[in-house]
């Protein structure tokens, strides 16, 4: 068994009992992450806050805590969001007409997309058929982009990216973006990596779309931010960990301080005048 099976079967089958303040914890930390999700200015968005929310994404998705917090908040089966289906979308069309396709979805001011696909016709058929011909049969094979509903595990494991016979599943994007691009780590050396993971990584590195002003790769991501953000149940799940694991209301002026490393807290209260230098 190799060491990505290994550790694959790890993930899978370690179970990890927590404490009841460490499941509270957790799921403050899933609400929180999901509501600056919410937050974020999707009809303008920087390309910092695309960055920063590939990481959340890594969080909620590569590592199951959105699944997790789901199931401990008691909610039945996954979550569910609406997302373009590049998939059904490209399904009846001979992939080596496939340069390259994006599902796109994230709706911004400006230049947006949902499901831009560039196909490229050999000359040698267009030379056979005639341009017209060959024109109206391509076409007839791709089917119109349209947002469905995807179950969790279904949206992360969906194609956002295709060219060819390559693909690149939404978490996979978010890993691009969260390790390579900035959102957690910068990496320089996407090049050496090796297949398959660097075939994708290349192909993502081609930047064959810019929309505004945002890489395609960052547009994706936003694009999967914004349907997380958006679901009726990402809006659920916030409720249901509001009710279960409030957060503790805690005075803005007030600094609390233990003088050993444990016992109860002292406090020392600021004063809010705002003539009064803070702490006097």
């Amino acid at each position: 068994m190799g060491k990505q099976s290994r550790r694959k079967r790890a993930r899978t089958e370690t179970r990890i009992e927590l404490s009841q303040t460490e499941v509270n914890d957790f799921l403050r930390t899933v609400h929180d992450d999901l509501a600056l999700l919410r937050k974020l200015d999707f009809k303008r968005p920087l390309r910092s806050e695309v960055r920063v929310a590939s990481a959340i994404l890594r969080r909620l998705l590569h590592e199951l805590m959105l699944i997790n917090a789901w199931r401990l908040a008691g909610l039945p089966d996954e979550p569910h969001l609406t997302a373009v289906d590049l998939d059904s979308m490209l399904r009846s069309v001979d992939r080596k007409y496939i340069h390259y396709a994006y599902a796109g979805g994230a709706t911004t001011e400006g230049a947006q997309h949902i499901g831009y696909v560039l196909l490229v016709i050999p000359k040698a058929e267009v030379e056979s058929e005639g341009q017209d011909a060959v024109l109206k049969r391509v076409s007839a094979s791709m089917s119109p982009a349209e947002r469905r509903d995807f179950a969790l595990s279904e949206f992360c494991t969906s194609t956002c990216v295709a060219s060819g016979n390559a693909g690149v599943s939404r978490i996979g994007m978010v890993r691009y973006v969260a390790n390579k691009l900035g959102g957690v780590h910068w990496d320089n050396q996407r090049g050496a990596w090796t297949d398959p993971v660097g075939s994708r990584h290349r192909l993502l590195d081609e930047e064959h779309l810019i929309v505004g002003r945002l890489p395609a790769p960052l547009y994706e991501t936003l694009s999967i931010a914004q349907a997380i953000a958006e679901s009726t149940d990402t809006a659920r799940l916030i409720q249901a960990i509001e009710v279960i694991a409030p957060e503790e209301e805690g005075a803005t002026h007030v600094l609390k301080f233990r003088e050993g490393r444990s016992g109860k807290y002292a406090d020392m209260t600021f004063n809010t005048n705002a003539d009064v230098p803070n702490g006097a």
